[in-house]
């Protein structure tokens, strides 16, 4: 039933179901409860999946009503009041601010409006999260560009209009949340203890491995990620947050700590790293998934999860519908972790018989079901396929643990001695001058990767073919498991 409303969801942000259709599968689905009530269940289960069908493309319906502050774009200049509603995007030249709409002054008279806005700035002076402003501009209908969806990437966070250099006024502080306040607080500290304790393009490949953060990195590493198809490990996802958190069980047993306190702990370790580098929306997302992973392992089984992962990712396509369509970032992490939960299990079983030295076949298990899960989505929004992808992973995945645990005590101590801060710095900026250089030479190489992008309906065919080859693998391995019972008695 989850996955019908994720399919709902998704099938409306991509055809547009008109109303009639929507309302046929609604009674068909009512029809099908209602008659095989008793007779046949599977048809009842199927109705509800029609239910939850509809159910997840009202949701997504209701979510893309446009807020009342968009009727104002494109009529001129205006005066308009409103809270500064997330930390601050600082580029190089400007910094870009989402503002929470309170008011729109209009002839000298005050009225109430809602809605958010995406303003543009100068780089001075530096806004601040619950700063209330007075906003003297334009609002604009985003535009988009000629490859990029830009109305449907802002869309995503319920953004419609767009104010450019406006003038500026600030009229209080601290109007937000503070508790938001304090975790935007911590994160400031924590990225600014990495740049502190490295160089370029060393800290800013650090903030996006820990953080997801990726407007810093150069271009020219940027490319080299899409090249070797590397680009997830800096879309901070639960894939990592499983990679650290598998690593900090390691070091555990090695202190000969019992495996339940080595959850606990690895757990704990995953909470903290979230509250520290802010909490924000898709560190919140890679955390829940990578506690998902965890519990299955801690169960022994990987497939008892399933069920969790699906609600998990429901819950979030449900308080963010768009998420599902025009996150990239979600769509990986829910995917990789997808791979880790049900490829996982099959790859272990393929490569039983090679050897477990220095973590190497946990890697590439874990590369190769992570690599097959992502692929389709790679090839929408990068248009090329790595041919030296799952060598490059492999080599590169070796260090990622280490880095983000190191990089995390450096942006911890960091903050608080600086001295500290710079033995970890010394230490991670090896692990990560070594991961530069293997992207790069993989990025070289001829051939590394191969135009080819893909359209949406590849993306659904691929992965109807995934599930119907899992199907039937674990159909397969039922009929081998009655066999074997039948044979012993």
């Amino acid at each position: 039933m989850c996955l019908s409303f994720i399919l709902g969801v998704f099938a409306e942000s991509l055809l547009k179901i008109s109303l009639p259709a929507l309302g046929g599968f609604f009674v068909l689905g009512i029809i099908f409860i209602g008659s095989f009530w008793i007779k046949d269940k599977r048809l009842v289960v199927a109705g509800f999946c029609l239910l939850f069908f509809v159910f997840g493309s009202w949701r997504y319906i209701q979510k893309e009503q446009i807020s009342n502050l968009s009727q104002f774009n494109d009529k001129g200049r205006l005066t308009m009041i409103g809270m500064v509603n997330d930390q601050p995007d600082r580029r190089a030249a400007s910094q870009k601010l989402i503002v929470s709409a309170e008011n729109i002054i209009i002839n000298g008279k005050k009225n109430d409006i809602s809605g958010l806005a995406l303003m543009t700035a100068g780089l001075y002076p530096e806004f601040q999260y619950g700063q209330q402003l007075e906003i003297v501009g334009k609002l604009e209908t985003p535009q988009n560009f000629k490859d990029f969806d830009y109305q449907s990437y802002l869309g995503k966070s319920d953004i419609y209009s767009v104010v450019y250099y406006p003038e500026i006024e600030i009229l209080a502080e601290n109007q937000g949340s503070r508790i938001k306040q304090s975790l935007f607080w911590l994160k400031g500290k924590f990225e600014s203890s990495l740049e502190k304790n490295l160089p370029e393009p060393q800290a800013s490949f650090l903030a996006g491995l820990t953080l997801g953060e990726q407007k810093q990195i150069p271009t020219w590493l940027s490319d080299a990620f899409k090249k070797t198809g590397t680009t997830h490990i800096i879309a901070l996802s639960g894939y990592n947050i499983t990679l650290v958190a598998s690593f900090l069980m390691t070091i555990f047993g090695f202190f000969m700590i019992g495996r339940t306190l080595r959850f606990w702990l690895a757990v704990l370790g995953i909470v903290f790293f979230t509250i520290l580098t802010g909490a924000s929306a898709s560190v919140v997302r890679a955390a829940i998934m990578g506690i998902l992973v965890l519990i299955a392992r801690q169960s022994g089984r990987l497939y008892s999860v399933r069920n969790a992962l699906v609600f998990a990712g429901a819950v979030m396509v449900f308080v963010s519908p768009k998420i599902l369509r025009f996150d990239i970032g979600f769509q990986l992490s829910f995917m990789a972790t997808a791979g880790l939960v049900w490829l996982a299990p099959i790859f272990d079983k393929w490569f039983d018989k090679l050897p477990k030295a220095l973590g190497l076949k946990e890697i590439l298990i874990a590369t190769l079901s992570a690599q097959l899960a992502v692929l389709p989505l790679l090839l929408v929004y990068f248009g090329q396929l790595s041919i030296i992808s799952p060598l490059a992973n492999l080599l590169v995945l070796i260090f990622v643990p280490q880095i983000m645990l190191f990089g995390f005590l450096l942006g911890a101590t960091g903050m608080i001695w600086l001295v500290l801060g710079k033995i970890f710095g010394w230490i991670v900026w090896l692990y990560l001058s070594l991961e530069i250089s293997i992207i790069r030479f993989f990025a070289g190489l001829p051939l590394a990767a191969v135009p080819w992008r893909w359209d949406w309906w590849l993306v659904v065919i691929y992965y109807l073919i995934l599930v119907l080859l899992l199907f039937r693998y674990h159909q397969k391995q039922k009929k081998q498991i009655l066999v074997e019972m039948w044979a012993e008695n």
